[in-house]
């Protein structure tokens, strides 16, 4: 899992699996841009994290702050090592009970989001050393849950735009992605849940435990490296086993 000296942007940067993927790449050496909608996050990490790191806020559905995200990675860098397209949202919500705005906002950042990032900077890509896309997906695209069907299908959506990307990339830059189950993030909390709450959920994996962000940040490195060089169009679930259920 070498990344040193790889330059590495990672979205929804400020917490959860974004932020354990930032910091442990930093940490093996890589030069790190993190990406996400919260400035004052982002900078209390750039600043503890220090050489190396550097932010920009960007909304992932937003054409213009991807164009921009875009311009400052080819003056800073030149060229991009890898790219994370980890932002996500995810909306409690049946399809009967799903309005058209929610489903706009959930496909614009879970779908939309990650095309037009790889798009705008594809040309960056291809100028990268052993360059590599991780897009974190969700096992909900292949096993999903009742009352999520919009993040569900968006998820399903990236699952497939990852094998598009990976067939029209080879064999310059690599496209693969992670397919995370439950996840101890702060996303839990936006949607009313309590820490004991989440916790118990580690019972409907065979593993017995919610997943922690370094489970999947730790696979998303593993993807990024010379190590999985002979990987790409794979969708991965790192899930405690949960689609085995």
């Amino acid at each position: 899992m070498d990344v040193r000296n790889r330059r590495i942007i990672v979205t929804g940067a400020s917490s959860g699996i974004g932020e354990a993927t930032a910091r442990m790449a930093h940490a093996g050496g890589a030069e790190v841009c993190l990406v996400a909608r919260r400035a004052d996050r982002l900078a209390e990490l750039v600043a503890e994290l220090g050489d190396r790191a550097w932010s920009m806020v960007c909304d992932v559905s937003d054409p213009s702050d991807i164009a921009a995200l875009a311009a400052a990675t080819d003056d800073r860098w030149g060229a991009v090592d890898g790219l994370v397209n980890n932002a996500g949202i995810a909306h409690m919500a049946g399809l009967d009970d799903t309005d058209l705005d929610t489903w706009q906002e959930t496909f614009d950042v879970n779908l939309r989001g990650p095309f037009l990032l790889c798009r705008d900077l594809g040309r960056l890509l291809k100028l990268g050393r052993s360059p590599a896309v991780v897009n974190v997906s969700s096992s909900l695209a292949e096993h999903p849950l009742p009352g999520m069907a919009a993040y569900n299908a968006s998820k399903a959506g990236l699952n497939h735009l990852t094998r598009c990307l990976a067939a029209e990339w080879a064999p310059t830059v690599r496209v693969n992605a992670v397919m995370p189950a439950v996840v101890d993030t702060p996303i839990h909390a936006t949607r009313g849940m309590t820490e004991e709450q989440v916790a118990e959920m580690g019972d409907l994996h065979p593993l017995g435990r919610v997943g922690r962000p370094e489970d999947i940040a730790s696979m998303i490195l593993f993807l990024m490296s010379d190590a999985a060089s002979w990987m790409t169009g794979a969708v991965i679930p790192v899930d405690g086993g949960i689609l085995l259920t």
